[in-house]
């Protein structure tokens, strides 16, 4: 494909936070100031884009807010959240697909543990203007490894074999082995798991490919029906499009 590739982020959103300790302080300091109050940014794991602009993006906003900075006496979420809308608009032109960050306020009391809160939430990213989609094979795969079980007494030892590779080899086997692909998902391998523009371009591509793959192996040895199908799943919505698919007949009894 002629679009860029974007790995998948997983990165933690919410950490637990663990009990503030703090240096003795007077009683009175106390009172006045019974809690304090930080800032900092998380990512959330749904994000998709180029790693480096993450890593980039997610400093700027972590400096912006003071992430590594002392506790404030005195909340400013106010403030926080214009700094946050400006480094977004620093960034607004970014390249990866999708990022959402999460701009928490955690408050911090002498005794206790310290209480975290989500006060603000940015989305944005390529994906907002041109829908996203992430590609997978569809298959019948358990049906047909079981219904060639069922039929393996009434067939030759030939086409038994014969039929159990044809199956390997265009469904794969994802159970009981390390996961072995089949000449579909080999042939994409490099396009798998991740999430591309969903375009016309891209659409025909893995159709034609599909196409000539299927057409490769029409004529194997084959004693079960077997379906591959490719679906999309889009990176917002999550609508799930299921736009090529194939029956491999049975065609030796």
């Amino acid at each position: 494909m002629k679009a860029k590739k974007l790995l998948l982020a997983t990165l933690t959103v919410m950490c637990a936070m663990t009990t503030t300790v703090f240096t003795a302080c007077s009683s009175s300091d106390d009172e006045s100031h019974p809690y304090t109050y930080k800032y900092e940014v998380k990512m959330d794991p749904s994000s998709v884009g180029y790693s480096s602009e993450m890593q980039t993006v997610l400093a700027a906003f972590n400096q912006a807010v003071g992430a590594n900075s002392s506790y404030l006496k005195s909340p400013q979420d106010n403030e926080m959240k214009a700094k946050c809308e400006a480094v977004k608009q620093q960034y607004a032109n970014i390249e990866s697909a999708y990022l959402k960050l999460y701009l928490i306020r955690i408050t911090a009391q002498v005794g206790a543990a310290d209480k975290v809160d989500a006060i603000a939430t940015y989305e944005w990213g390529q994906a907002f203007i041109t829908p996203y989609v992430e590609y997978a094979f569809v298959t019948n795969e358990d049906e047909a490894y079981a219904a060639l079980e069922t039929k393996k007494a009434s067939l030759s030892d030939e086409v038994y074999k014969a039929s159990y590779k044809t199956i390997y080899r265009l469904v794969g086997k994802h159970k009981g082995t390390a996961g072995a692909e089949s000449v579909f998902e080999h042939h994409f391998q490099n396009s798998l798991g991740l999430f591309w523009p969903d375009t016309d371009t891209n659409t025909n591509i893995i159709t034609h490919a599909c196409d000539s793959i299927a057409n490769a192996h029409a004529a194997d040895t084959l004693a079960v029906d077997v379906t591959v199908a490719v679906t999309k799943t889009g990176l917002l919505n999550q609508q799930v499009t299921k736009f090529w698919e194939k029956k491999f007949s049975a065609n030796f009894q």
